[in-house]
């Protein structure tokens, strides 16, 4: 037990130092801001420019108020806060719900396909017929 925790101990101090800290804190930056942009363009295909000070305060409230647990992945949480904060800076109602939908479809349904194709191809295969089974991992 000693020498497990020993190893979590050293895991935490190195993700969070140096080189692997900075890449992380990166890329989770980027995307963050990747996802901002992306519902920005969502209402600029609809010829509204609501502002990125607006917008930026609609989307950080909506990614709040998702975590309260509704709903998995704040689904409805999300959408609704966002098109209440974007209607209430300004927005006219039928341009921020098509683009708060189009945004959500974007964003969340369409990567679940691949993520599905992906998941049952590994699936398959590490079930395929002639493979060993992975032995179960140890205990303790």
């Amino acid at each position: 037990m000693a020498q497990t925790s020993g190893r979590l101990v050293r895991l935490a101090r190195s993700a969070l130092t140096g080189r692997a800290f900075a890449e992380s804190y990166g890329f989770a930056s980027a995307d963050l801001l990747l996802d901002l942009l992306s519902l920005d363009l969502m209402f600029l295909a609809f010829r509204y420019q609501p502002g990125y000070g607006p917008l930026a305060v609609a989307y950080a409230a909506a990614n709040i108020a998702s975590v309260i647990p509704v709903t998995p992945g704040g689904l409805g949480v999300i959408e609704v806060t966002l098109v209440a904060l974007t209607v209430g800076f300004g927005a006219p109602r039928a341009t921020a719900v098509l683009a708060v939908l189009g945004y959500r479809l974007v964003n969340y349904w369409l990567p679940l396909l691949p993520g599905a194709v992906a998941y049952l191809r590994l699936r398959l295969r590490l079930h395929a017929p002639g493979q060993a089974a992975s032995p179960p991992p140890p205990v303790g």
